[in-house]
């Protein structure tokens, strides 16, 4: 069996449009752990620019990932990405070594 995928994104919201990516987050996490192929799905804010934010995933594998991407729940996310409301976003793929469940 092949390592479980990580998958790190860095996302600073515009400030206006806080609120309205919370609840866009809070529903696309909710149901991505749902998934199957999803071992974690976590939301995270950073202390100091409250406008900043990690979500830290882990899939089965890539199928997991390909599937999840398919969601009307990670849908919600992009469009929200697509409407302006994130200032600047990075994603890191990673291989799980030491993960633990």
């Amino acid at each position: 069996m092949s390592a479980p995928i990580a998958v790190v994104v860095n996302v600073e919201v515009k400030e206006d449009r806080v609120e309205e990516f919370l609840q866009v987050m809070e529903f696309d996490a909710v149901e991505s752990r749902k998934e199957e192929g999803c071992l974690r799905f976590d939301v995270l804010r950073d202390l100091v620019d409250s406008n900043k934010f990690v979500f830290y995933e882990v899939y089965r594998d890539q199928a997991a990932i390909d599937f999840h991407k398919s969601t009307p729940h990670f849908q919600k996310w992009s469009e929200f990405n697509e409407s302006g409301g994130v200032a600047s976003f990075s994603v890191v793929l990673a291989s799980g070594l030491y993960y633990t469940n």
